[in-house]
């Protein structure tokens, strides 16, 4: 890997899935030729969702992320891009066992943005981060002339401290481990592609939301192997990261999937999976097959999680591939997205 790449960057980059994969390794080689890191590292780079801060990160409690926020319609059902971005990175943190406690924004504005709507997105990040006990720390403004953003884009950093017993991580998954989903998956995509085509869809709602509450109590289980929250790419992505980072199988079943019959009616309308559509409050979490069933209980009590169900396991068959048990009994293979589904959605 030299760094070097060819060609212009796609839509496609941005979609959280095998392009955005190629992207992301492409922009870290700049650092293993600058001797950040060395090609056995890059090679080997964990791409979980925040990273531990230190020499030693695998021993260091304190973590931070990063994440943009470009989303179209700003607005949506079930929040804005104000909540969005405090949601977002916060998540990052929650999945990996690390309490959400600083933030940081940068707001980039476009001339002519109504200062009204600037307070009404400022108001959700504010009560977002209220509501998760994070402290905004420091921040960045800049206002870019008419016709040179939509609006507002927003660039978030949280920063938080480790409670879980473990550093949760995908090396951590094991034959056997039992693999379950919070809530229902795709909603935040199937509620932003209904607004973005004006479609009529009653009771669809984005699943936006802080995932710290619903996961913290999962920590007290020393089975609990990893976590990571279903962004873009949806489930469909995570799953087969995942597969391919742990070299390991895995095997769910589409039946077991608690597809909303309002997300399932707007991938018919559009020709989406629901497997490759984002949500923004539904987690992946991996944890030992014995601890499995009081895991789901647990997470079953949380009004955002009540629908949370075990849809898979890690096999021993197919190494680093991904197969869905399908509704007539065949086993189809999940890939990641090559293309854009549904741009701008975070």
């Amino acid at each position: 890997m030299n760094g070097e790449s060819t060609g212009s960057v796609t839509s496609g980059h941005g979609s959280g899935g095998r392009l955005t994969q190629q992207l992301t390794r492409s922009i870290l080689a700049h650092f293993e030729m600058a001797g950040f890191e060395t090609p056995d590292k890059i090679s080997k780079f964990e791409m979980e969702d925040c990273a531990f801060i230190g020499d030693d990160a695998g021993a260091s409690d304190m973590a931070v992320t990063m994440d943009g926020f470009t989303v179209s319609p700003h607005d949506f059902p079930g929040g804005n891009i104000g909540k969005l971005a405090v949601c977002g990175v916060a998540n990052d943190l929650a999945v990996r066992g690390v309490e959400p406690l600083y933030l940081t924004l940068s707001l980039i504005i476009e001339e002519g943005l109504d200062f009204a709507v600037l307070d009404r997105y400022m108001k959700s990040s504010a009560h977002t981060a209220r509501e998760g006990g994070m402290r905004l720390i420091a921040g960045d403004t800049k206002v870019v002339p008419h016709g040179m953003a939509d609006k507002i884009f927003i660039a978030a950093c949280a920063m938080g401290k480790r409670a879980s017993r473990q550093v949760l991580g995908t090396g951590n998954l094991r034959e056997g481990d039992i693999l379950i989903l919070s809530t229902s998956p795709g909603r935040h995509g199937a509620a932003l592609a209904a607004a973005r085509f004006d479609l009529d869809a009653p009771g669809l709602v984005s699943d936006c939301a802080l995932l710290w509450p619903t996961l913290k109590p999962l920590l007290r289980f020393d089975g609990l192997r990893c976590m990571r929250d279903c962004t873009r790419g949806g489930l469909g992505t995570v799953l087969c990261e995942w597969a391919e980072a742990a070299s390991v199988g895995v095997e769910i079943a589409e039946t077991s999937i608690p597809v909303s019959v309002e997300t399932n009616s707007i991938c018919d309308i559009l020709g989406f999976d629901p497997l490759y559509l984002a949500s923004e409050g539904c987690a992946l979490v991996a944890v030992a097959p014995e601890q499995a069933k009081d895991c789901l209980s647990l997470l079953r009590q949380n009004p955002i999680s009540g629908d949370a169900a075990i849809i898979g396991r890690v096999v021993p068959d197919h190494p680093r591939m991904v197969g869905m048990r399908t509704r007539i009994g065949g086993l189809r293979y999940v890939d990641m997205p090559v293309g854009e589904i549904l741009p701008r959605i975070c």
